[in-house]
């Protein structure tokens, strides 16, 4: 393969709006403003900024055609400031539900999704696994899983132009937690429209990482994770990986565990992880550890992705009313994507 092939120097660098600070603290325009000023040229939409700009520009009883007109400001904005949308997310909560009545209710919220992305003029929305509730609301049947992916992929495609569905297999997803599991389930559904979003910090979770162990890893961490790469290699048709999404974490001192500050038995020790401690990639100086370097390679390098990379962030630095926030963090994230790009560029000359 010729060299230039490899390099990630073509790829497009994005960032999720919600790594810039959260809705209900900073503004849409300030981290379109912070993005762009960083040099980032995409961004991955939340629906809760969507949601939060809407509450302060209509009332309750007119949810829709206020999340319309918050779709055009963002949409201005990100015009003004040069900014691609990527996607629109995350569709939670709908993979595999129970009720019929839930389930009329999430394709009713999808329509109003495939109408906001044609104001945002983005094509693709990721619905994530489903998180574990009490009492359960999605059943672990992946024929119902099936359906209800198939069913989302065939209202897109009829979208104009078509909408893509990316699935991301949630850590602590109440039935899919593994690429593995998500990657049966796109392939069953068989939609050229449905296909993988794959997220780096879910896939160490999983395989090399454990925010209660001392070492802050899995017994044979790292030849547990070889295996997983080399089957993802081997598996994921690069056609149906849509979206790569790249997050680090802080080694956790003391371990996760009752004693810990940020312990909460509700929780999954991996979703708690995840909301306190995430770090953008490389940031060792932060007490990051992650091997995240290992799955970017398998992404770009074996699986020649060539589509967006977001960097995506959940940190409880978000909450933090320093105005500095949305232009701290999209510092941050594209100093982490150079030094993965700097370290990739080394390894494959």
């Amino acid at each position: 393969m010729p060299y230039q092939n490899l390099m990630p120097q073509t790829l497009s660098i994005g960032i999720t709006s919600l790594s810039l600070g959260r809705a209900s603290v900073h503004s849409m325009e300030s981290k379109i403003k912070a993005a762009a000023a960083a040099g980032c040229r995409g961004l991955e939409l939340y629906f809760e900024d969507l949601e939060v700009l809407a509450s302060q520009m209509g009332s309750l009883e007119r949810r829709t055609s206020s999340l319309q007109s918050a779709a055009h400001q963002i949409r201005r904005l990100c015009d003004r400031f040069g900014i691609d949308i990527i996607n629109l997310q995350p569709f939670r909560d709908y993979d595999g539900v129970t009720s019929r009545q839930m389930h009329l209710g999430k394709m009713a919220e999808l329509k109003i999704w495939l109408a906001l992305c044609k104001i945002l003029r983005t094509a693709m929305i990721v619905i994530t696994s489903t998180f574990p509730t009490h009492p359960p609301t999605a059943a672990g049947d992946d024929h119902v899983i099936v359906a209800n992916l198939r069913e989302a992929a065939d209202l897109g495609a009829r979208e104009s132009p078509p909408i893509r569905f990316a699935y991301e297999a949630i850590s602590w997803g109440a039935h899919v937690q593994t690429w593995q599991h998500a990657w049966n389930i796109v392939q069953r559904a068989d939609r050229s429209n449905l296909g993988l979003c794959l997220d780096t910090f879910h896939i160490l979770a999983q395989t090399y990482a454990s925010p209660a162990a001392a070492s802050g890893r899995r017994p044979a961490a790292m030849e547990s994770l070889a295996r997983d790469l080399r089957e993802l290699a081997c598996t994921v048709g690069p056609e149906r990986l849509f979206s790569v999404q790249l997050a680090d974490a802080a080694k956790l001192d003391p371990p996760l565990s009752p004693q810990h500050p940020w312990y909460d038995a509700s929780q999954d020790p991996l979703m708690t992880w995840s909301r306190q401690a995430r770090l953008f990639p490389l940031e060792k100086e932060m007490g990051a550890y992650l091997p995240v370097l290992e799955v970017l390679r398998t992404c770009v390098v074996d699986l020649r992705y060539r589509g967006w990379v977001s960097l995506e962030v959940f940190n409880s630095s978000l909450f933090s009313t320093d105005c500095r926030v949305p232009w701290l963090h999209a510092q941050r994230g594209m100093e982490a994507w150079r030094r993965c790009r700097d370290a990739l560029d080394q390894e494959v000359r």
